[in-house]
């Protein structure tokens, strides 16, 4: 179980922000999603495991910077292609890293198991999202870990802080909660754990995106093929816009693009074949066109100079590329 982290007291967190720039928030909630999908074989095409690490550590960061919410890994390698449930060394290494990143650092040792996938994640850049506070900082939600429940009276939740948070729903013990603790801390002592306590609610963890536009990290899913990223989505009603990017794909300006309207769009990248080789890997879209599977399929740097883009720069260039007409046409 986490020890837990010291930290500056809860009262003098509400009173200051750390030190620097502080990521911005459009002061009103976002409705609408945004899904990046990267293929685990840009991992299997690194040569050690120091590039390796370097490349999912940019992934990473990539979908925090874009504000991203959720990540899917396509395992586009041939055990996916077997249908069996086993995993391409490729996908799980670039899941594993990724997740370990977004999770804040004070729960990470509880929540991520010691693994030599990981060995050297701990030199990467922090994606210093608004969800990985530091000690001096207060917002009205945060991240935590349920210790310990009491039944009939709620959860006692490691918040990274010098107090406890009390929660009065139920929670499974080693859960991770996203908690609305309101713009200043609100302290009393809890007699059934025999100490005071900032007070919370449990919550959705997309609350802090729908309330107050804030983003609030990713989530992780594995894909086996295209077929399971494009037909697996967590949303009702799955992706409603599709986009998939290509040096094939059409070329457009990016001050002409034109998006349809959506709620949850899903920008997907191939590996070193491109999505027309992970189509062609993949029985279930077999045979037909990649670009008839997305509803645009674009080619973000019709310029290219260099013969080859790798896919962490694809996904630079193409976030880059798309991010005002995705914050101009999201939500409907």
């Amino acid at each position: 179980m986490a020890k837990k982290k010291k930290a500056a007291p809860a009262d003098a967190a509400a009173q200051q922000d750390a030190a620097g720039e502080q990521p911005s928030t459009s002061g009103r909630g976002r409705s609408y999603t945004v899904s990046m999908a990267v293929p685990g074989s840009m991992i299997d095409n690194t040569q050690n495991i120091e590039f390796a690490t370097f490349v999912a550590g940019q992934v990473a960061r990539c979908a925090a910077i874009f504000n991203v919410d959720e990540l899917v890994v396509i395992d586009d390698s041939p055990a996916a292609a077997k249908r069996d449930g086993s995993v391409g060394a490729g996908a799980a290494f670039l899941a594993r890293v990724a997740q370990y990143l977004e999770t804040p650092q004070y729960l990470r040792k509880a929540l991520i198991p010691m693994h030599s996938d990981l060995r050297l994640a701990g030199l990467l850049p922090p994606l210093d999202a608004p969800h990985h506070m530091r000690a001096s900082e207060w917002k009205p939600y945060r991240e935590g870990l349920v210790l310990k429940v009491q039944p009939g009276v709620g959860s006692y939740v490691d918040i990274g802080l010098d107090r406890m948070a009390f929660v009065p729903q139920a929670v499974g013990v080693n859960t991770r909660v996203t908690l609305a603790v309101g713009e200043s801390p609100q302290v009393q002592f809890m007699p059934d754990f025999g100490e005071s306590m900032i007070l919370g609610q449990v919550v959705p963890p997309s609350q802090p995106r729908e309330a107050e536009g804030l983003y609030w990290g990713y989530s992780v899913r594995l894909a086996q093929g295209l077929s399971g990223l494009l037909h697996e989505s967590p949303f009702k009603g799955g992706y409603d816009l599709k986009i998939g990017t290509s040096e094939r794909g059409q070329i457009v300006a990016p001050g002409n693009l034109q998006l349809p309207r959506f709620k949850h769009v899903l920008v997907a990248f191939g590996g070193p074949g491109g999505l027309e080789e992970a189509a062609e890997h993949d029985k279930a879209v077999a045979g037909r066109e990649t670009a008839e599977l997305f509803g645009l399929y674009l080619n973000t740097c019709a310029q290219q100079g260099s013969r080859t883009i790798r896919t962490e720069e694809a996904i630079l260039i193409s976030m880059s590329f798309l991010e005002t007409a995705l914050h101009s046409f999201g939500g409907r």
